[in-house]
This record gives C-alpha cells, structure tokens and sequence, in this order.
C-alpha cells in the first residue's frame, strides 16, 4: 500500500470530444490546459464506454463495462448496489470522499454517488436559468429528480410537469440566455456557469479535511446541449439576433420533426467550442485550491469526458444513438502523483478505455487491489494495452421515448450496438446480430474493404456481449438442439 497517499481528483468534462479539445488545447483556446498539459500522460486514443451520462459514468466508477454494471436504458439505468465504486473503495481506504456535479444525472437517485460522504448536484433549472444556480444536496422531488423519473420510464405528474417545463424552455434558449445576461447582472452571478458553486464548495471541502487525503469528482457541464449565446460571454447584437433565430430541440431531431438547417449547426458548433473556455478557466480555478493547500505536488488528478458530441455528422444530433468517433473518442490526461511523476509528459498512442481510470486510482493507494473489468489495466504502464480491444456501447431509447416515434424512426435509433477497437480497426455490431468493420484513419472510420486483412478474432467477443446486454439465450449447437426434442 501506498504510504504517501496522494490525493486523486477526476475531472469529467461533459460532452467533450476529443478532436474539438485537442485543437483548443493546441490552438491556445484552452489556454491553461495547454501550459500544462506537460505534467500529464495523454492518451490520444481513449473511448467512452458508452454514448450517454448514466452508463459513461458507471463505467468511470466501477471500472466495468455496461453490459456488466446494468446502468443502462436495457437494464433500468440505474447503478445496483451490486458492482464496488472507486468512491467506496478509496473511503474504505481512508480517503475523504465528494463528489460535486452539475450534471443532475450523478445523484443516489441513479447510484452513481454510492460511496461518497458529500454528494452535491445541479437542478434541472441551473442548466437553463443560471443566475438563480443553487446546488441540491438532496433529491429535489419526494426522492427522485425528474429528470431522472422520466429516463426511468415511471413519470409521476408532478416529474411529468418539472420535465415538459424543462423541455419548454429548451425550445427557446435564446429567451433563456437573454434572461441569464440580465439576471447575471441583477445578482452578480456568473451566467456562463453551470453549477458556479462547485470550485467554492471543493475548496471548502479540501479545508475542512486538511491532512486527509480526498478523492473528489467534479463534473462540468458548458459543453452539453442546449447552448446558450457562447455560454453567456460578451457577443454584438447583429450576431444575438443570428443566434436567436436557430433551432436546439435534440428531441425534435430525434422524433424527425426538425432538421437543423446549417446556420443552426454553425452556431451549436460555436458555442460548443466557447464553452471549452469557460471549462478550461474553471479547471484553472480547481488547480489552483490544490497548490493553495499545498496538495498539488500529490495529486493523482483525470481529466476527461464521459461522451463526445456530434454536429450534423452522419445525420446525427448530440450523443446518445450512435457510435461514431465524434462520440466515442474522448480526451484523457492522466497527472501522476509524485511518487510517479517519471511518466508524466508521455503521450500513448494505444487504445485505452474510460474503464482503466477505476485500475488505476487503485492500484496507486493499493498495488494488489483489483477492481473493474478483468481486461482493465493501469494507465501508463508500458505495452499494458497491447493486443487489447476496447469497447462502447449504445443502448438506444427509454420505452416512453421510443414509443412516440415513427415506426421508421424507431427502428433507426432504439437500437442496441457495440463497437469494439483493436490495432487499426473498428467493428460494430448492432441487435439484429450484423456486424460491420471499419478502417479507422486519423479521425475518421470508413468501410473495410473486401481485400483488407482484419484480424476478426480480435473481435470475437462482440455478439457475446451484444446478447448479455438483450438477455439472450446462447446460441445452441445442432446437436443440442436435436437433443432437446428428445432424440
């Protein structure tokens, strides 16, 4: 064990796709990270477990695949007590644990703070209406957020009401942001924010356990859709007015109401990449209450994404209902702590997966500790990945959702597939048991073509997985079916 135990602090930043972070960081766009994105290992080919909040993150914490934790749309989205969480472990070792997100999706409702001590969590409002941001420290309706009522498939009315108020005010983000730069002013706020409490409450919780070690997660959520007017930062009128005209309703490109014309991607496009700034000031201030309570030095800190996000590639919207690279390529920077600060400015070109950080944390406070997926490993070490495939997930729509879409529309988009990356390739394999492969060539996948060697046993496992997720029997031999008909 680990005598001088660092502190460990992860870094989700929703939404973030790799491509999109890489170029900010290198272009100056995300001016701290680039100065000190030398004190990390990155690793530039990193996937999301899955497409969305709720298994993404249970993946993180666990350090298991969705199929195995069940938090997901197929499974009741919600994390069991069954699989042990990185927070429960490291309590379990002494470490003081919190967990402080804007994301309203990481709260007991869904699991996912099973094993924190202090858990504090974004309403459904702050993401809208910012400058009346307050953090709840418990469920804001009888033991259930809303939100997570609705993806639950079990609306009561009063979840039915806080949802479709949520949705209304989603159709018209440019009366919301109006309403942030004014009431920015009103109260003194910081309408570019979402959960502008976080660094306040993570200082304080770091000077309430002076001599503790902590683990704390932070989630930060400017990156998620819908966008404000470049999250509320100076902008001319002629540009506002450009801006109030586009249309940001994902459920309305999912039900295929709506098509967003271009000038509608260019702007949701803009605004995403805005809000890498703001996230990038925010990191900024987290760091500097480590080094201000002298903790930086051993600090074993993550920086990442559960998902990426899309902008009309491939005919698709955000996140949620695909596997493209867009979604599935997310940053990772790994700070090492200081008794392995040798590896840090390393950069790795093999594929790891968001699963490795639980590995990790782990085996950094507790050498022999085993937690997560068997195939799992510690970030970092040499050829740990070689040979390895990595996989992601996506699980399609909650029932209620689903059942108001088209029948065509239904059947394109509440479908379960898994993708899986091994040496230059990709494969995806979605329910009705097709599976594809891919030529994967910088950012981009194509089709293989019929003369391409791909190594298919790389990929074996896929359709076992796929079946796990939809609970189906294993395929059975000739032999043993004849056999069950009495012969």
């Amino acid at each position: 064990m680990n005598t001088n135990r660092p502190d460990v602090v992860v870094i989700v930043m929703d939404c973030v796709r790799y491509d999109t972070f890489t170029s900010s960081v290198e272009n100056g766009s995300m001016p701290f990270l680039s100065s000190i994105q030398r004190e990390f290992m990155r690793f530039s080919k990193a996937i999301a477990p899955a497409s969305w909040t709720i298994p993404s993150h249970a993946s993180l914490f666990t350090g298991l695949y969705p199929w195995d934790h069940g938090a997901h749309y197929k499974s009741g989205a919600i994390l069991g007590a069954g699989p042990p969480t990185l927070a429960e472990f490291l309590r379990d070792h002494g470490y003081r644990t919190a967990c402080f997100s804007a994301n309203g999706y990481v709260q007991p409702a869904t699991g996912l703070t099973r094993g924190f001590e202090r858990a504090l969590w974004g309403g459904d409002q702050e993401f809208f209406l910012r400058f009346l941001s307050k953090h709840a420290s418990c469920p804001s309706l009888n033991g259930e957020d809303a939100a997570v009522h609705a993806i639950l498939d079990e609306p009561s009315n009063a979840s039915a009401l806080r949802v479709g108020m949520m949705r209304t005010l989603s159709r018209f983000t440019p009366l919301c942001d109006a309403l942030n730069r004014i009431g920015g002013k009103l109260v003194d706020s910081r309408p570019e924010y979402v959960g502008p409490w976080i660094e306040q409450e993570f200082d304080a919780e770091l000077r309430a356990h002076a001599g503790q070690p902590v683990f704390f997660f932070v989630n930060l959520l400017e990156a998620h859709e819908p966008y404000l007017a470049e999250a509320g930062l100076p902008i001319g009128l002629r540009d506002w007015l450009s801006y109030a005209r586009t249309t940001q309703v994902s459920e309305q490109w999912t039900s295929g109401e709506s098509r967003p014309s271009e000038a509608d991607l260019a702007w949701a496009h803009r605004d995403y990449t805005s809000s890498l700034k703001v996230i990038d000031g925010r990191i900024r201030a987290l760091v500097g209450h480590l080094k201000e309570q002298g903790r930086w030095e051993n600090t074993l800190l993550v920086i990442t994404s559960d998902h990426g996000q899309t902008f009309g590639e491939g005919d698709s919207m955000y996140h949620r209902l695909n596997l493209q690279e867009a979604i599935t390529r997310i940053p990772l920077w790994v700070k090492p702590d200081s008794e392995d600060s040798g590896r840090a400015g390393a950069s790795d070109r093999a594929w790891v997966s968001l699963t490795d950080v639980a590995r990790t944390v782990a085996s950094v406070v507790d050498a022999g500790a085993t937690i997560g997926d068997r195939d799992s490993i510690r970030l970092g070490m040499a050829d740990a990945s070689d040979g390895r495939t990595v996989y992601s997930m996506t699980d399609g729509l909650p029932k209620t959702e689903a059942k108001n879409l088209p029948e065509a529309r239904r059947k394109r988009l509440d479908r379960v597939q898994i993708a899986g990356y091994h040496g230059a390739f990709k494969t995806i394999v979605d329910q009705t048991g097709m599976q594809y492969y891919l030529r994967l060539e910088g950012g981009d996948a194509r089709l293989v073509a019929p003369d391409e060697d791909v190594d298919a046993s790389a990929f074996g496992e896929i359709l076992p997985k796929l079946r796990h997720v939809l609970n189906l029997p294993e395929p059975t031999s000739v032999s043993q079916r004849i056999a069950g008909w009495g012969y």
